[in-house]
């Protein structure tokens, strides 16, 4: 049974998310579990004049491609990254819906390694267009959060059908105290470290680049992390994980890493390539409507009282350097005893904002 919420949730990434004109390009990373948002995005650009094309990314049909190929056959082909380079715009529906969150789980991580650095060019084109991510309700995406799939579609849709303006207002408050800063210090269980974010600007992410949004992010100065940090909720990463992840810094390089599980598979994530050791974003979770942890980064990463960082690729628009093939997110927790510093004022503690109190 058609969901009418996906017509609404359609509008909102075409018109709010994409800004979408007569004559824009749109390229649609579609995926057949994604074909109901898909044929509605569809009718949208269509109202709007827009033109369009649709790749279908079916993670099985990828999946293969991966297991039969020799190691030399994983690269990028001219003819895709002249099409991304044509576009106005890019939706991806494939990267975070799915049938089977473990598809690739039985693919050689060298193989997965490998086709990341080939989609390096890709990702660096992606960053100077109009962007945005987002989902189709799934019964895998469901079974991942626990949830039934209907609470889970209840969950999803009362994200990313929300007022945008109003949160919008709201996480200003801290993207103007963040543009002033140049330290930032976070305090937690088994963490301790700090960054300069001097000159880099804080960047609102109210359901563009990401729908849902509901953080504040920004590019910190690669040389500046100091410290240790202790990942306590799980890193899902191409159907792998990783929980219990503990980092330390030294000059913005990570020197220790250890995980409680999948510690090979996080030495591998960090072997990518030399940006994939450094903090390319520090991000702070403002959306409350996101109450739980679904393993499923789009909405983890804005679910209040969070921070995250990710290692690998920082963000241009927000004056960052830092090149690698991998953009990997880690979350922490800031309920239990967590604090955040704006050089010597405490923004954050106790669950609370200061702002709040």
């Amino acid at each position: 049974m058609f969901d009418p919420r996906v017509e609404e949730h359609a509008k909102i990434v075409v018109n709010h998310s994409c800004k979408i004109k007569k004559d824009d390009f749109v390229v649609i990373m579609g995926c057949p579990e994604a074909r109901d948002l898909t044929i509605q995005i569809v009718k949208e650009l269509g109202r709007v004049g827009a033109d369009y094309v649709v790749l279908d990314n079916e993670s099985a049909v990828f999946r293969a491609f991966l297991l039969a190929s020799n190691d030399d056959a994983i690269k990028l082909s001219k003819q895709v990254l002249n099409l991304f380079k044509d576009s106005d715009v890019l939706i991806n529906l494939s990267q975070a819906t799915t049938s089977n969150s473990h598809e690739l789980s039985d693919v050689p991580p060298h193989k997965l390694q490998l086709w990341r650095t080939a989609m390096n060019p890709i990702s660096e084109v992606i960053m100077t267009k109009r962007w945005n991510i987002t989902l189709q309700p799934t019964s895998a995406l469901a079974q991942d959060a626990n949830m039934s799939f209907e609470a889970y579609s209840d969950f999803v849709y009362s994200a990313v059908i929300r007022d945008w303006q109003k949160m919008e207002s709201e996480m200003k408050v801290l993207s103007e105290k963040m543009q002033t800063a140049d330290q930032v210090r976070i305090l937690g269980k088994e963490t301790d470290i700090s960054m300069s974010v001097k000159g880099r600007k804080p960047i609102i992410d109210s359901g563009e680049k990401n729908l849902p949004g509901g953080e504040v992010f920004t590019s910190p100065i690669d040389a500046s992390v100091n410290g240790r940090v202790y990942f306590d909720l799980p890193i899902i990463f191409m159907g792998y994980e990783v929980s219990g992840c503990r980092l330390v810094f030294k000059d913005g390089v990570v020197v220790e890493s250890s995980a409680e599980q999948g510690s090979e598979i996080l030495k591998e994530m960090l072997a990518i390539d030399d940006g994939a050791k450094r903090v390319g974003e520090l991000g702070i979770g403002m959306n409350r409507g996101i109450d739980r942890f679904t393993r499923n980064i789009l909405f983890d990463e804005k679910m209040g009282d969070t921070i995250h960082m990710a290692v690998g690729l920082s963000f241009e628009e927000a004056g960052g350097t830092n090149k690698s093939a991998i953009h990997i997110d880690m979350l922490k927790s800031m309920k239990d005893g967590g604090a955040i510093y704006f050089d010597s004022e405490r923004i954050y503690e106790h669950s609370r904002f200061a702002w709040e109190r």
